[in-house]
């Protein structure tokens, strides 16, 4: 027998050569680091190999913050021009001109349009769900209504609106559907009262019918919610078994500074892991994911705050600042990680001088987006952009 020492020169060369090859192979196997952060591209060109840039805009935004609109996002979405009171008040009346303007901006700026939102819960005019004697229409009369709506409203965009948020936030906090028997009157769906569930699905045909080229989404909040993330994942599974033509998932991520400290309160929820499952959930479908109406509260749920404590210009602090840019550097970063499965994120607004989250009756101000009230950047701009 060979003496076990002579041939340990050997083993060593051998695994010294293994290991040389090994290192080869991962130096040539491995993911190359990103590009750094050129200051010369726009946002949405900053983001070019991985997804679209939107933002939410009204009519008059497409003029007063065209500054930013133009050079930074190429895609976007109207707030409530497309919905279904702007488009649709009386039984034969359509109007479009306010909804022609945003769309003829988009087309003037190389931006994609997605068209938000066919079937809501709110802001639709009581003559859709009243018969002339006043009482509820039947289940047939309400169903031709909805299919004339979606019908004629697609038609007018084909080949200028690409997506559609179809319906919108039919599944409740708990997983439920949404029913016309919520305990808040702004929370009732006259949808399901009438129809049931099976509305969602014929509004999803009768889109399709209308555009089969557009993209048809289910679009809703709080996703970071297991039970809710969950019931959304398997009434679409349904739907899909049932052949019914749905493309993807709006994740509107309405996010906060923080998670609330109280487990009571949904937000205690909302973290980078809840939200990563439901991106996961989604896509395990075979469905586009898109961010849909995003912004970054500077409060935080289940805390009180009145006058004494609400944030102004003065009190949005350099240290506040770089807490909404840290927070929204760690979902962008989930964004990218899932970027086989985003195909666009969206901001609910261009900048702080125009967002929803400061038209509350309070008077409260909120400071929610990537730009200030002057439009300049803020360290969050700088954050997300940065990887």
């Amino acid at each position: 027998m060979q003496n076990p020492s002579a041939r340990r020169p050997l083993l060593l060369a051998l695994l010294l050569a293994s290991s040389a090859c090994s290192e080869s192979e991962s130096e040539t196997t491995a993911t190359p680091p990103p590009p750094p952060d050129d200051p010369s591209l726009s946002l949405h060109q900053r983001f070019a190999d991985y997804f679209p840039i939107g933002a939410a805009v009204d009519a008059g935004s497409i003029t007063t913050h065209s500054d930013l609109l133009a050079p930074h996002f190429n895609s976007i979405a109207a707030e409530n021009e497309m919905k279904f009171d702007a488009l649709h008040p009386s039984e034969d009346t359509f109007q479009y001109d306010t909804a022609d303007s945003i769309v003829t901006f988009a087309q003037q700026n190389s931006m994609a349009v997605r068209g938000h939102a066919l079937i809501w819960h709110r802001q639709v005019p009581a003559w859709v769900f009243q018969s002339s004697d006043g009482a509820d229409v039947t289940p047939d009369e309400l169903l031709a209504r909805m299919q004339r709506h979606i019908t004629e409203v697609i038609t007018h965009f084909r080949g200028k609106v690409g997506v559609w948020d179809v319906v919108n936030e039919a599944i409740m906090n708990d997983g439920a559907y949404r029913t016309g028997d919520e305990t808040e009157p702004d929370q009732q769906s006259k949808w399901y009262a009438i129809l049931g569930e099976r509305y969602i699905a014929e509004a999803f045909r009768f889109a399709h019918a209308a555009d089969p080229d557009a993209k048809l989404f289910y679009n809703d909040y709080y996703d970071y919610l297991p039970a809710k993330h969950q019931a959304i994942h398997d009434m679409l599974k349904g739907l899909l078994d049932q052949g019914v033509p749905v493309h993807g998932v709006g994740m509107q991520c309405h996010l906060n500074i923080a998670p609330s400290s109280d487990p009571a309160h949904q937000s205690y929820q909302q973290t980078v892991e809840n939200l990563e499952a439901a991106i996961e959930l989604y896509a395990s479908l075979g469905l586009e994911v898109q961010v849909t109406e995003m912004d970054m509260s500077l409060y935080i749920g289940g805390q009180t705050y009145d006058e004494s404590n609400f944030y102004t210009p003065e009190t949005f602090t350099d240290a506040v600042q770089e807490q909404q840019a840290d927070r929204y550097g760690v979902f962008f970063d989930l964004f990218r990680k899932h970027a086989d499965a985003i195909t666009s994120v969206t901001f609910w607004g261009v900048a702080d001088d125009n967002t929803w989250l400061s038209e509350f009756s309070s008077g409260r101000q909120d400071f929610p987006l990537l730009f200030d009230v002057n439009h300049q950047p803020k360290k969050a701009y700088y954050r997300v952009r940065t990887f």
